[in-house]
């Protein structure tokens, strides 16, 4: 058995085969539904025990005693304590029983991020290679942009027995409630919208990464500058903070179109604009494709540079972007989770990381 493990809940699954097609499943039969059924609240049950330390030694009771005190069959305990096991919480060492995989593995961590696909990845491998150094396990849960299944998730990571918790919350609401909470918490890419907050946090510094953006344009002899955004609670603010007054245009939206794109090129033409800084990637690559359908040449008259860097490599003009430490994000998150429950009394931490620039093919000097 490997020091680690991720367990990763989702509201729901689809077996697949190996070609990717959703594989057929023959309705099971009432009475395996009720002995399943059976299995998941016993699984609960044990679930509570473990986060309450209710067997302190890490030993789990033996499956006949588990059977005799919560009055079910033996094969009802050990399709729950599969479940265990399949979630990481409990391990069987053969000939000695049953035990909790957190006392012998090192501390169970939650981690709840708002989703799987983009942006967020990389974090999860950074904390994930920093727990396996430490020999502890993650607990992974996507909240998909939701505070209520935001919430529902914060409980069952509780609810799991994990020490502490690494959290991207989506909203202030949530950051509110978290401090009610007793065990540790460390936010990731959360705390520098908001000056105030006590959590402890790791997080880019989106400001410093458009100055970045700026600064590299302006090396280029670019003077009208344009700034295009999707709408984000969270990272839009802080980049349109680091422009400051630079930008001659700016245009926010819900949602980014290729008709979208071309109003505000538009504009771009109108106003003598030569730069666009666009966040993020699939904005920029929108307003990209846009340009390139009109004959605008990229970088010759128009540089464009993305934010977040996580497809710009891919654009038909590869995009020039500022390139948030994701990685290094997760890496320390876990580090200072650590420290805090090895010293709950130490000073609060907050991290703040420079993002770097990766010059590609979109960006050059102004056109004249």
């Amino acid at each position: 058995m490997s020091l680690w493990q991720v367990i990763l809940f989702v509201n729901g699954f689809m077996l697949m085969n190996f070609q990717g097609r959703a594989a057929r499943v023959s309705p099971m039969s009432a009475s395996e539904a009720v002995r399943g059924q059976k299995a998941r609240h016993l699984a609960e049950e044990l679930r509570r025990g473990i986060a309450e330390l209710r067997w302190p030694g890490g030993k789990l009771p033996t499956e006949q005693q588990i059977a005799g005190e919560q009055g079910v069959s033996l094969n009802t305990v050990r399709r729950a304590v599969d479940l265990l096991v399949q979630d990481g919480l409990v391990y069987r060492r053969q000939g000695s029983g049953m035990y909790i995989a957190s006392n012998e593995s090192g501390p169970l961590i939650g981690v709840a991020v708002p989703s799987m696909t983009y942006y967020y990845p990389r974090i999860i491998v950074g904390i994930e290679r920093e727990l396996a150094k430490q020999g502890a396990q993650m607990l992974l849960r996507s909240t998909e942009w939701d505070s209520a299944e935001e919430r529902l998730a914060v409980d069952g990571l509780i609810g799991a027995g994990a020490a502490g918790l690494i959290l991207a919350p989506d909203g202030p609401s949530g950051l509110a409630e978290l401090e009610e909470l007793e065990l540790p918490i460390v936010l990731v890419e959360r705390g520098l919208e908001d000056p105030a907050t006590v959590h402890e946090f790791v997080g880019t510094n989106h400001a410093a990464g458009a100055r970045a953006a700026l600064k590299h344009l302006r090396g280029f002899g670019h003077t009208r500058i344009a700034y295009l955004e999707r709408v984000s609670p969270h990272t839009a603010p802080q980049v349109r903070a680091g422009l400051g007054d630079v930008p001659v245009l700016i245009d926010s939206r819900e949602r980014w179109s290729t008709a979208g794109a071309d109003e505000f090129l538009d504009e771009v033409q109108r106003r003598g604009v030569t730069a666009v800084i666009c966040f993020a990637d699939r904005e920029a690559t929108v307003l990209l494709n846009a340009a390139l359908a009109r004959g605008i040449d990229v970088p010759g008259e128009l540089s464009v540079i993305s934010y977040d860097d996580e497809v710009a490599d891919l654009s038909e003009v590869p995009l020039t972007a500022v390139s948030p430490a994701k990685l290094e994000v997760g890496r320390i998150a876990v580090e200072l989770l650590r420290a805090r429950l090895a010293d709950p009394e130490a000073p609060r931490r907050q991290v703040s990381l420079v993002p770097r620039l990766v010059v590609r093919e979109s960006t050059g000097p102004a056109a004249r």
